[in-house]
């Protein structure tokens, strides 16, 4: 019975934590962009201080495009659109003109510089659910 209770409060704490609102990077770089040449979004001048952040309702995402040769075209992190199916993962699409590569994910700041694959509160389920089955 006690472990029914903990799990019921590990369920708790997991949505408690999420919210219902992801928070994200807002930010878009172009090395073609005349009027924005500060580049604060890539992922080597990237510093989520530096950068605007935003509550979405379906997640963050990190766009990233480059032409036929291997230039970087756009650079994008921002909100995910409601019509996008979030996979917590990056998809690579390849075509003649350009290659695109998509993050999408819903774990507050994830679409940030590094991709850390839990939260605080994935931490402190785990950490949890380790103590039950003890």
């Amino acid at each position: 019975m006690e472990k029914w209770w903990s799990l019921k409060l590990v369920a708790l704490m997991s949505l408690v934590m999420q919210g219902f609102a992801t928070q994200c990077y807002i930010c878009s770089w172009s090395p073609n962009d005349r009027n924005n040449q500060t580049d604060r979004c890539t992922d080597d001048n990237f510093h989520g201080q530096k950068v605007y952040s935003h509550e979405c309702d379906h997640g963050c995402e990190t766009f990233v495009q480059w032409d036929s040769n291997g230039n970087l075209e756009h650079w994008r992190r921002n909100c995910v659109n409601g019509d996008v199916q979030i996979v917590n993962n990056c998809e690579v699409t390849n075509k003649i003109a350009w290659k695109r590569r998509v993050c999408t994910c819903d774990v507050d700041y994830c679409n940030g510089v590094s991709r850390l694959s839990g939260s605080l509160g994935t931490v402190l389920t785990l950490m949890i659910l380790q103590k039950i089955r003890q």
